[in-house]
């Protein structure tokens, strides 16, 4: 809940997705982990877990499907714009801890376009990140985590399935059409406002699931179910020829899972919330949008692995989807 109080302009926290990669070479030493926005708290996520109907994305009915049988790619940035007519936003957080907002609304996102894509009769809109960070703090987190700044994945991630998602837009006094880090801290500390919680539960997320695996994140996203993924891992900034950034480094950070590639290489494409500069070099597969990369399949498995992970479904219960083998070059 929130009291409308302002408390001003928040104080930066340094290196947080405004840099100048011409000026940094490498992104292992970029964040100091304390001024990054995803707090580990294998406790919390437990909590959150055992409110589920499934402990894990292995346990739900979408998870039937054969590895064997899945397409060797899916780009869900292609769904998107077949849905919206453009590419996916190069989001930016700026200096502020709302990574967690940011990776868990892009994943909402990714499932909803996939459910346009494949005939649910709904509209697009982009979604608030502000609603989803604040939410995730004050009315799931209860304010643990006080004053400062980040969250956990798990909050955010049954903030929209208890609560909702907020379209962007103006909602009386508040005008939330586009981000900014003045309401992230008011509703980081405050709270969603009470005006706005009406409009956040028209739209709620149906199921949540922890997601522990490889396998299992690429049988999530080849059934249209996007993945928050919630890690230590950290990355240099710079892509290889062939769109893949090297792990290195530690950097406490969400982001989303939008697709994977098979065969020599395999991996899944992750978008960030830096903007589209924080990192250079050729895209890969699929000509993915700006503000990512590609990553190795054993270093996202090690992510996975760490527990706070989530995949989101407009359905309840993670039924099993047709696994559709689309031509992405066609889109």
């Amino acid at each position: 809940m929130s009291n409308g109080s302002d408390f001003g302009t928040p104080t930066p926290i340094g290196d947080i997705g405004v840099f100048n990669t011409d000026e940094v070479a490498n992104g292992a030493n970029l964040f100091n982990p304390l001024n990054s926005g995803w707090v580990n708290d294998p406790e919390a996520v437990d909590a959150i877990s055992a409110l589920q109907p499934f402990g894990a994305f292995a346990e739900t009915p979408a998870a039937e499907v054969d590895v064997a049988d899945l397409p060797k790619e899916v780009f869900l940035w292609k769904i998107h714009k077949q849905v919206t007519g453009k590419d996916p936003d190069d989001e930016n957080q700026g200096n502020y801890g709302s990574c967690v907002g940011f990776g868990t609304t892009a994943a909402v996102e990714a499932s909803m376009a996939y459910q346009i894509y494949t005939g649910k009769q709904e509209e697009w809109k982009e979604l608030c990140q502000e609603i989803t960070y604040g939410g995730s703090r004050v009315e799931i987190g209860k304010k643990r985590l006080g004053r400062g700044q980040g969250s956990i994945g798990a909050w955010a991630a049954e903030f929209v399935k208890q609560y909702g998602v907020l379209p962007r837009g103006v909602y009386g006094k508040y005008d939330l059409t586009k981000y900014t880090i003045k309401n992230c801290d008011d509703f980081g500390i405050n709270g969603v406002p009470d005006s706005l919680e009406p409009e956040v539960k028209l739209h709620p997320v149906q199921e949540i699931v922890q997601v522990k695996t490889w396998d299992n994140a690429k049988k999530a996203l080849a059934q249209g179910y996007g993945i928050a993924i919630c890690s230590s891992q950290g990355f240099t900034i710079k892509r290889d020829d062939y769109g893949f950034c090297k792990a290195s480094g530690t950097w406490q950070h969400c982001m989303a899972l939008w697709g994977y590639q098979t065969g020599p290489r395999e991996g899944g494409w992750i978008k960030n919330s830096w903007g589209p500069n924080s990192a250079t070099g050729p895209r890969g597969a699929g000509e993915p949008p700006l503000c990512g990369f590609w990553a190795e399949a054993s270093i996202i498995d090690r992510m996975l692995r760490q527990g706070d992970s989530w995949a989101f479904s407009a359905v309840k219960g993670f039924p099993k989807q047709k696994v559709d083998v689309i031509d992405w070059s066609s889109l």
